[in-house]
């Protein structure tokens, strides 16, 4: 995987006028309105069954296992800093 350095992102941020920010921002609003829209095309149902849900034992299972393979680091991301302007 390619990585570039903090330095060529944050110049490259710059000249870009935080539009790769932007576009993030603008993927985020849109999957929410995908299941806004979804919900609405869904009669609206109500949502307040979910407050009380309990998972059942595969669920947990399987949140247990997913939560070992983090600690584990089965999954690989970099790690990442806040660059202060």
């Amino acid at each position: 995987m390619k990585v570039y350095s903090q330095e060529y992102s944050y110049k490259y941020h710059q000249m870009l006028s935080g539009m790769v920010e932007r576009m993030f921002r603008n993927s985020i609003k849109s999957v929410g309105d995908v299941w806004y829209t979804a919900w609405v095309d869904a009669g609206q149902p109500d949502l307040k069954s979910l407050i009380n849900y309990k998972p059942t034992a595969e669920e947990l299972e399987a949140r247990k296992k997913e939560l070992a393979d983090w600690k584990e680091k089965k999954v690989q991301t970099r790690d990442h800093e806040i660059i202060e302007n």
